[in-house]
């Protein structure tokens, strides 16, 4: 897990466009780390779900990484992450983009799938107070 956290956080520096507003944002609660990279997605997301094609907007942030074994240029980073999150039985990683300005966010949940579902089940189980006076 430890080394999917690093390449998340590698991706989103070697990812970021350093001439868009707001930088780099990095939140974590108790059930997830958001990381937030201004900056899109320069192979397009469905791509860099598939993984195999990597292209850094920072390659010598990347080359820095690479020397201290952090990341590669395989292109099997996002990949990586997405097969750890499941093998942890948590919900599947989120990669949402906005536009104007152009923003990366990668959402990392702790939250394991099957506590998930037992919750929308259980919610969905309850029965409505009809106890209300109209």
């Amino acid at each position: 897990m430890h080394k999917a956290l690093r390449e998340a956080l590698a991706n989103c520096i070697v990812n970021t466009d350093f001439y868009f507003p707001r930088g780099i944002v990095i939140r974590k609660d108790a059930e997830s780390i958001i990381l937030e990279n201004p900056g899109s997605i320069r192979i397009g997301k469905e791509q860099m779900l598939k993984g195999g094609i990597s292209d850094p907007r920072n390659k010598a942030l990347m080359k820095m990484f690479n020397l201290i074994g952090i990341g590669e240029r395989a292109g099997s980073g996002v990949p990586d992450i997405y097969s750890v999150w499941e093998q942890q039985g948590w919900e599947s990683p989120e990669v949402m983009e906005e536009y104007g300005p152009d923003r990366t966010i990668l959402k990392l949940s702790f939250i394991k799938s099957a506590d998930k579902k037992a919750l929308i089940k259980r919610n969905l189980q309850k029965k409505p107070d009809n106890n209300w006076k109209k």
